[in-house]
């Protein structure tokens, strides 16, 4: 027989285990996703009370209307008027409000620039999101939009720096929603393709397969390609979970295809990972807490709950060696803002494909000898 005939022998079984025990399987593979896109991606719906400072260079009726507005919107904001952006600006620099709103000269704007500036502390995205999205929607009753900056706070009595972005498209949900998709297939393919080749090895099933007719390699690849492909079905799951609870895909049906080709390079890099693990790891107490060390820190230190900016300074060069890092920025780039850079596809598609094609050979070397 060929190699792909006993792989595709061996992945077939390895697919029949799978379906064996679909209830257990699936329930276990929603349940991650369900957790922390519904219970998380909703928090920044409840924040209430944030505090913004309010300059009005308009002083007509409508940017007084927009104040009001702005106040009698619920318990979202908490509003302050003051008469300067420089003093605006010091109170968002000390930490006493989180968002400096200014109604410009022209405001309401309504030929097609914007009305409003708005700049506001990066240090808390759940924050940020829900006040800009607020001062958002009531910009746009009036007509006009707001253009935002970004506002790194410093020390008191510092210079504000400001760092014009590209508009918030996306709120947290979404950007949750796309930090998800990665972490269940790290987990799925690490807790799937390891675990069943230490349950081989108890069991006696990889001496079966040592005393049959097929090639050691087809072992290897059979598990690597069943790991792989129950980690795209949880995915998949995953993908199906955020877009019901209001997540986003700005980049539509061809961003959906972009989505399944990156998640499809994650799931055969970790589950080589997975093998490469259980080629040495011989009981599964071991392994959960081997694999867990390293699916946690890979996924934190990839930007999949906050942006990886907001991490410390010793961390943030970590997560630049971390290739899920370049996956993520490329996910949010289709899911967030609609498009995808050429170099953030290249960075992705490089730094991924090497640390698969690298997990992937180690895999075959350890575990061929490993089974012989």
């Amino acid at each position: 027989m060929t190699l792909w005939s006993d792989t595709k022998a061996l992945y077939k079984r390895e697919m029949l285990v799978f379906r064996a025990n679909l209830r257990t399987n699936i329930i276990r593979a929603i349940m991650f996703p369900l957790i922390i896109i519904v219970f998380f991606g909703n928090l920044g719906n409840v924040i209430s009370n944030i505090p913004i400072a309010v300059v009005n260079y308009a002083g007509n009726i409508q940017s007084n209307q927009f104040i009001n507005a702005l106040q009698s919107g619920g318990s979202t904001l908490k509003v302050t008027t003051v008469t300067s952006q420089s003093t605006a600006l010091g109170l968002l620099s000390q930490g006493q409000v989180d968002f400096v709103v200014v109604i410009l000269p022209n405001f309401p704007s309504k030929s097609g620039g914007a009305g409003v500036d708005v700049y506001y502390s990066s240090s808390e995205f759940t924050v940020s999101e829900a006040g800009l999205a607020y001062i958002a929607k009531v910009a746009a009753e009036f007509g006009t939009s707001a253009l935002s900056d970004s506002q790194p706070v410093l020390q008191q009595q510092s210079t504000v720096m400001s760092t014009p972005i590209n508009g918030a498209t996306g709120t947290y949900k979404d950007f949750l929603f796309s930090g998800v998709l990665p972490m269940v297939i790290i987990f799925s393919a690490i807790f799937g393709a390891g675990t069943t080749m230490i349950s081989d090895r108890q069991l006696g099933n990889l001496k079966t397969y040592l005393v049959a007719p097929i090639k050691k390699n087809a072992i290897v690849l059979g598990k690597l390609l069943a790991g792989a492909t129950t980690s795209i079905i949880y995915g998949s799951l995953a993908i199906v979970i955020g877009l019901l609870n209001g997540g986003t895909i700005a980049m539509g049906p061809l961003g959906l295809i972009w989505i399944m080709i990156f998640l499809v390079l994650v799931s055969i890099a970790f589950s080589a990972l997975a093998l490469i693990l259980s080629a040495r790891i011989k009981k599964f107490e071991v392994y959960a807490i081997a694999s867990q060390m390293i699916a946690l820190p890979v996924w934190f230190l990839s930007g999949g709950i906050l942006p990886i900016q907001s991490l410390p300074n010793w961390l943030y060069p970590i997560s630049l060696g971390n290739p899920v890092t370049y996956v993520n920025t490329a996910l949010r780039d289709v899911m967030l803002s609609g498009s995808l850079p050429m170099g953030d596809l290249i960075s992705a598609f490089a730094v991924m494909g090497i640390f698969m094609l690298v997990a992937v050979t180690l895999a075959m070397k350890l575990l061929k000898s490993t089974i012989e």
